[in-house]
């Protein structure tokens, strides 16, 4: 059985995660904060030879990946894409996440022997702080997670309105050839999924749009105005782009209502799933790359990234293969990742596995909750 010509294009646009993810993970080493290389606080991880030379094997290995994991998806996809093309996206997609972690740790401890036959060290501990208002860009408010609201009202209005004109029977799942292959009978929780699909979206980026606004800020004590100015616009581009992309994922729940109401087709609603694939992947990556993490890309652009002095402080021993923060004396929960982009939690308060534990709650009640309804 061939793929019909609607189902290839998606397919197409899905293959993009890999060069978008695989290109950014490559390119993470040059978007953290200078003095920070591969997790490790160094003096400045730009101006040592041995650290960009580090920086750029990581580069040159994680391109490669990206090549090979992106031809292969590309080739599932054109010889065989109704029975290899997911498993070699998902396998393309694990190579990368595993093996970009795999050579960060190997590279970070590469940069730790070097740090420590250095010499390298804290003089002390310094912090920055502003006393009142401070006045750099700060993230949007919550109140724009409010935008939710009418869309989760619009998908359960079209729901209600819709349900006795709704087929007996209501699609669920569509093969890789266009075909439905598993139906349901028309019910109230039918309706109610798509509902459950927003409310669940609307949840889970109000809680990070809130981990942002929580989240201890990053700084650099060398150049405290700067880096608050960075950092500031950092997370407001990142709010932005959390509150966007969280509502145009939202209204492929209105998008689900209708197919199940028979006005859409599965076919026809990958249009709008299609859109939203490229709209977040290019969004994010652009975010990412503009910006870097903290904010690191606009300092550098600007010359104020503080090249040449010495640490002001060193909390390598808190984290963990370089991405779990477990400090039981830092009082925040949230702050910014050491390899990467975005937030992450000080997993040393128990604050913090209560929160894991309440999100792992919340995302298997989703999935109990589906399995119900539909």
């Amino acid at each position: 059985m061939s793929v019909t010509s609607p189902v290839i294009p998606l397919l197409g646009l899905l293959t993009l995660v890999v060069p978008l993810m695989g290109v950014t993970m490559a390119l993470t080493p040059y978007l953290m904060p200078k003095r920070e290389c591969f997790a490790v606080t160094v003096p400045d991880a730009a101006a040592d030879p041995y650290l960009r030379r580090l920086k750029r094997t990581y580069l040159a290995i994680m391109l490669a990946l990206t090549a090979a994991a992106t031809i292969a998806c590309a080739a599932a996809l054109a010889l065989d894409p109704e029975h290899a093309f997911v498993a070699a996206l998902v396998a393309a997609a694990l190579v990368l996440c595993l093996g970009g972690y795999g050579l960060m740790l190997y590279f970070r401890a590469k940069v730790q022997r070097y740090k420590k036959a250095q010499g390298w060290a804290a003089e002390g501990r310094r912090s920055a702080g502003f006393v009142g208002d401070e006045p750099f860009p700060k993230p949007l408010s919550l109140a724009w997670d409010l935008l939710y609201v009418p869309v989760i009202l619009i998908t359960l209005t079209m729901g209600i309105v819709g349900y006795p004109a709704m087929p007996d029977k209501v699609p669920l799942h569509m093969d890789l050839a266009g075909k439905v292959t598993e139906w349901a009978d028309k019910s109230s929780g039918i309706v109610a999924f798509p509902v459950l699909f927003v409310v669940l979206i609307a949840v889970c980026l109000t809680v990070a749009h809130w981990m942002i606004l929580r989240s201890k800020k990053g700084s650099a004590p060398a150049m405290p105005a700067a880096s608050a100015w960075a950092y500031g616009m950092f997370a407001r581009a990142q709010s932005v782009l959390l509150v966007g992309m969280g509502l145009l994922v939202s209204l492929l729940g209105p998008v689900i209502q209708l197919t199940f109401l028979g006005v859409l087709s599965m076919t026809q609603a990958l249009v709008p799933i299609g859109v939203v694939v490229v709209v977040v992947l290019v969004a994010s990556t652009a975010v990412s790359l503009v910006y870097g993490q903290n904010g690191s890309r606009l300092l550098a652009r600007v010359g104020a990234d503080g090249r040449g002095g010495a640490m002001p402080r060193d909390n390598d021993r808190y984290w963990k293969g370089g991405i779990f923060y477990v400090n039981p004396d830092d009082p925040a929960l949230f702050l910014p990742e050491r390899f990467g982009i975005g937030w992450t939690i000080n997993l040393g308060r128990p604050a913090a596995w209560a929160f894991v534990v309440v999100f792992a709650l919340v995302i298997a009640g989703f999935i109990a909750a589906s399995f119900l309804l539909t």
